[in-house]
């Protein structure tokens, strides 16, 4: 507010009576012109800012803008230390994407643990079949599998996108509130052991093999070898398409109630499928800072976490229901027995198959026998209903689904200024454990046994009928409620360089944006996995049937993340 008022100064005794009109002096309240080297001089006897104090006085008087907030402290060194803020509540907003990798299910044997390998249990059958030579091949060189059980750690890594929100504020006194909320996509991992055969299925051979595993009596069940007759195809050529397709593929060790228990055979198929899924939220509180340097604050942090983590696993395994051996170096065919050239990826017997099903080809070294180019092909007969063994297929799923509750406290470190900034959080807590497993499956057993009175070798698998098609299936749940330890620690850098790229500082959206990139690792212990919570038992005709057999160990989950930061 300026109020000029023109004033004479030839009524001042002394002045001459021509002398330039000056302006009034301003009248308290009012802005005071500046004097010195320019403009009129004051008037003498016209003391300046006379008058009393305004409160809406402009410079040089008294601001009218007085501080929000003022702290007082005596610091470290015995010091009275004094802040004072204008800028009141400061809100923060994050939003990035995350790239995740899940725990993975760990070097478990998929099966019982204890259980004889299948080279043990059909030793004597092999020997007798062959030579001592060609089962020492097997025995001695771990790189030649014979029906080998598998591992968990087959399966490739667990790797899937997700996304992160986090809002909140930050008080004068530095204190303050944070709600964030992150959601990682279900991670989907297959392995067949298919990958690792030394040969493949033919896409040639599939109509014939599609005949072959339709049931009933797809070989001849009197035991001769025989294949049944399909309309166009001869006996020798289902026989090669039977020793190209058939694989060394993988053995599922069982519980069956022996000592030494049994390793089934599977020569279709063996696929593991892995998968998991997390997501969470938490609220936090941010306390003034305890450590308040320059470039260093340290804030304590308490607050509460909800987590919601789901595995799960499912196994398939399809074998033919055949025995077979090699034609010429066997005259019958021998239990449990499954006769496979050594797997070494070539065709020593040049007959355009690689590694035969039913047929030794001759190695390099000499060792074993070289057959004809026939196998010996046949399906167990079940002495008392006259039915021969189906091609079947075993398959296991086991689910866990874990809810993670609790209240959760740690520290949050700032290093940096407002143009670049590391800063990072580390939180314990101890949450309510909340999980639910369930597990099902069919088929477990070693199905090419066909004799329910064979006391060395009985028959482990129910013969399915019209009222019962699945006499062999199981299922199983649990549900349980303990306590689990959690740990979390996050570390990002925010950057400040919008600013500095050209097109993207003329965005509107990012002028008080800064990039932000971090990686966060969350490990939480006691958490059942369903990889190794399986009671491995197969001997559906004894009532035996997998079940859960809870065993928990720590699960976690590593992101990195890149996005954007606001502070408004």
């Amino acid at each position: 507010m300026i109020q000029p008022v023109s004033y004479n100064p030839a009524s001042f005794p002394g002045y001459p009576q021509n002398a330039q009109a000056l302006p009034a002096p301003v009248q308290p309240g009012f802005f005071q012109a500046a004097a010195g080297n320019y403009g009129y001089p004051t008037p003498p006897g016209v003391p300046m800012n006379a008058g009393p104090e305004s409160p809406l006085s402009a410079f040089p008087r008294i601001s009218p803008f007085e501080h929000q907030f003022q702290q007082h402290r005596v610091d470290s060194n015995g010091l009275w230390s004094y802040q004072a803020r204008n800028n009141g509540k400061r809100h923060f907003l994050s939003m990035e994407a995350l790239f995740a990798r899940y725990q993975n299910p760990g070097g478990a044997l998929i099966g019982n643990v204890g259980t004889q390998s299948y080279l043990g249990m059909v030793e004597d059958e092999l020997i007798d079949a062959t030579d001592d030579e060609y089962f020492d091949q097997f025995s001695e060189n771990t790189g030649l599998p014979y029906f080998d059980q598998k591992y968990f750690n087959n399966v490739p890594k667990l790797n899937a996108p997700g996304f992160r929100l986090r809002w909140g504020w930050y008080n004068d006194d530095e204190s303050g509130f944070e709600f964030t909320g992150w959601w990682i996509t279900r991670a989907d991992s297959d392995w067949s052991a298919i990958e690792q055969s030394t040969h493949k299925p033919n896409p040639a051979n599939q109509a014939i093999m599609d005949i072959l595993l339709s049931p009933p009596n797809f070989i001849d069940p009197a035991g001769t070898g025989v294949v049944s007759s399909i309309p166009g195809v001869t006996t020798a050529q289902v026989n090669e398409v039977l020793q190209n397709e058939l694989m060394n593929l993988g053995g599922l060790p069982l519980d069956d109630g022996t000592v030494d228990g049994v390793t089934v055979p599977y020569d279709l198929d063996f696929r593991v499928k892995s998968v998991s899924q997390a997501w969470g939220t938490n609220a936090t509180w941010l306390s003034t800072p305890i450590v308040d340097k320059k470039a260093l604050k340290v804030r304590g942090l308490a607050g509460a976490r909800y987590m919601q983590v789901r595995e799960g696993f499912s196994f398939v395994g399809r074998d033919s229901g055949l025995l077979y051996s090699d034609a010429t170096n066997i005259a019958g065919i021998r239990p449990d027995l499954k006769l496979f050239s050594l797997p070494t990826g070539t065709d020593e017997n040049e007959d355009g198959i690689i590694d035969n099903a039913g047929v030794v080809e001759d190695d390099s070294t000499g060792g074993g026998t070289t057959g004809t180019s026939t196998a010996f092909f046949v399906a167990p007969v079940d002495p008392v209903t006259g039915q021969p063994v189906q091609p079947y297929t075993t398959w296991v799923n086991n689910t866990v689904d874990t809810h993670l509750a609790g209240p959760e406290v740690g520290f949050q470190f700032d290093l940096g200024g407002d143009k670049f900034k590391i800063w990072g959080q580390t939180k314990v807590g101890i949450m309510a454990n909340q999980e639910k497993i369930k597990l099902n499956g069919d088929n477990v057993g070693m199905g090419i046994r066909a004799d329910p009175d064979d006391i060395d070798r009985p028959k482990a698998l129910i013969d399915a009928t019209p009222g019962n098609p699945n006499p062999n299936a199981f299922s199983d749940s649990q549900s349980h409620t303990h306590v689990s330890p959690m740990f979390e620690q996050s570390i990002f850098m925010e950057m400040a360089i919008f600013d500095k790229v050209p097109v993207l500082k003329r965005m509107k959206m990012l002028e008080e944006a800064k990039l932000k990139v971090g990686y966060t690792y969350i490990v939480a212990g006691e958490i059942a996995r369903p990889y190794d919570s399986i009671r491995w038992q197969g001997m559906p005709t004894r009532g035996l049937f997998p079940s859960i057999d809870v065993e928990r160990e720590s699960w976690s989950v590593g992101t990195w993340s890149v996005g954007l930061d606001w502070l408004y």
